[in-house]
This record gives structure tokens, C-alpha cells and sequence, in this order.
């Protein structure tokens, strides 16, 4: 792992245990009652801030990108599980600041563990940049329409207002990444065609152009009734959009899965793996 990832890592690791220890103790001081599921669940990102500062001094070497996301997911899980035993306070004091914080550490861990393994190739960024686009933004619309009736702006508060943000972030953000793809398959010299050129540009634009008009014209409310023959074109670019979403999400995994097949190999550590060919002197049952 590059120097700079280490120390990155190392920073947010210290102070994701720095904060689990400040909040373990407040579990026991601030409420009534000590809040065991918070405390518990501290304990879990306390020991995952550890193994986070384990990898920055040089541990887990053979795969410290898998070893990084295992660590984000722990301080994922381990926040949001805490914040519902908690059921958001501890006393007076409210947990949606303290949660949000972590999920940003979490995610910002993800991003490092990411960048170790992407970095090892040339040219993976850019792929799995294109399957991250047509993930999110599969996974953003879906979320929009099924967890918040289709409406792009972000309302409530606490975690749903969080939940909210980051689903119409995952809809919209995209969007004009898709166009960008759209403009470099015209512009493209690649003489690569197992794909025909306008079926990957009727592919990249479909979902900005569908999606673009439908939030025009239910005005950001993508599940809100109107009248007359608008309703029917609405209920029309929502189908449409489904399939779509559909197969961008498919193309998303895809390429995400490329991206990282690309860079199995970690710079420095050889491979241990099995063999066809037995070795001289190795004998076969």
C-alpha cells in the first residue's frame, strides 16, 4: 500500500478508536443507565480502529485492500446497530451528528481500500468509475421511488433525512458522468466492436434523457399523479426508466467485477497459489 493511503488510514483508524473510547465512556456516564448496545457495539469499532492501525504499520500485506474493507464494513455496521440500540440519544445527548461522522469515516476508509487495489493497474480507475455510475445511479432511482415515494429533495431528519440525501446523491450525481461516457464513445478511436457503438451510446444516454425528462416534468416528484394524458407519458418514463435502470445496474456489476479481476495480483507479494504442474520430486494419488 502507497505511503500516503498508510498514513491516511492510520489517521482516520486512530480516530475512530479515539472516538469509540469517548463514547464507550459516555455510554456509561451520560444516561441514567448505562447504554449497553452502544457500548457494545464501540467495542466492535474500538477493536476494528485497532486492526485499522495494524495495516498502517505494515499488517495483513497480502491483502490489505480486502483487510481495509472488512475493517469499514465492521465501523459501518457496528455505528448504524449502536445508533438503533441506542435509539438515537443517550441521555440529551442526540446521535445523528455521531453517526453521520461515522459513516463518512467508514466510507472514506472504503474509498482508501479501493484506491490500494484499482491503483495496482492502469486504466481500472476508469472502469470501475463507469460501473460505480451505473450502479449508483441504478440504486439511487430504485431507492428514491420505493423507500421515498419519488421525491428527489431530501426531507425528515435524523437517518432518514441522511438516507434520503444519499439515495437522490446516487440518482442524480451520475447523471452527468453518463453523458461524459456518452461523448467518449463518439469521440472513441478504439477499434474495439464485440459492443456496436450505438447500442453503448443508446445505453449511456437513455437513462440521463429518460430520467432528465421525468424529473421535469413531475417537477422532482417522480411517483406524484398528474392529470390527463401527462399522467400516462409520466407512468410510460417510469417503465422505461425501470428497464433501464435494469441493465445499467447489470453493466455496473459488471464492470465493477472487471475492474478489480485487473488487479488480482498485490505488488511485491507472490503468489502462493495451486498449480497444475506438480513440482520435481512431488508425487500424485
Amino acid at each position: 500500500m502507497p505511503s500516503h493511503l498508510r498514513i491516511s488510514t492510520a489517521a482516520l483508524s486512530a480516530l475512530v478508536l479515539a472516538a469509540s473510547v469517548a463514547t464507550i465512556v459516555a455510554g456509561f456516564l451520560v444516561p441514567q443507565h448505562p447504554a449497553w448496545a452502544l457500548i457494545a457495539f464501540e467495542l466492535l469499532t474500538a477493536l476494528a480502529g485497532g486492526f485499522g492501525l495494524a495495516l498502517a504499520a505494515g499488517r495483513f500485506a497480502e491483502g490489505p485492500g480486502m483487510a481495509l474493507a472488512c475493517i469499514s464494513g465492521t465501523i459501518l455496521a457496528s455505528s448504524i446497530l449502536g445508533y438503533l440500540g441506542a435509539t438515537g440519544q443517550i441521555g440529551d445527548w442526540k446521535l445523528q451528528g455521531w453517526l453521520i461522522a461515522h459513516i463518512l469515516i467508514s466510507l472514506l476508509l472504503a474509498l482508501i481500500a479501493i484506491s490500494s487495489v484499482l491503483g495496482r493497474t492502469p486504466g481500472a480507475w476508469l472502469v470501475a468509475l463507469r460501473g460505480f455510475a451505473y450502479a449508483g445511479v441504478a440504486v439511487g432511482f430504485t431507492s428514491l421511488l420505493v423507500a421515498f415515494d419519488g421525491h428527489l429533495k431530501p426531507s425528515g431528519s435524523g437517518s432518514h433525512l441522511v438516507g434520503h440525501a444519499l439515495a437522490s446523491a446516487l440518482a442524480v450525481f451520475p447523471l452527468p458522468l453518463l453523458l461524459l461516457f456518452g461523448a467518449f464513445t463518439v469521440t472513441s478511436t478504439t477499434t474495439d466492436e464485440s459492443v456496436p457503438r450505438w447500442m453503448r451510446l443508446l445505453g449511456q444516454l437513455s437513462i440521463p434523457v429518460t430520467a432528465g425528462v421525468l424529473i421535469l416534468l413531475t417537477r422532482a416528484h417522480l411517483s406524484s399523479p398528474l392529470s390527463g394524458a401527462a399522467d400516462v407519458v409520466r407512468i410510460t418514463l417510469l417503465c422505461l426508466l425501470a428497464l433501464e435502470l435494469t441493465g445499467a445496474l447489470c453493466a455496473g456489476v459488471h464492470l465493477i467485477v472487471q475492474a478489480f479481476a485487473s488487479c488480482d495480483k498485490v505488488p511485491g507479494i507472490e503468489s502462493a497459489g495451486p498449480t497444475l504442474t506438480p513440482k520435481q520430486g512431488a508425487t500424485s494419488s
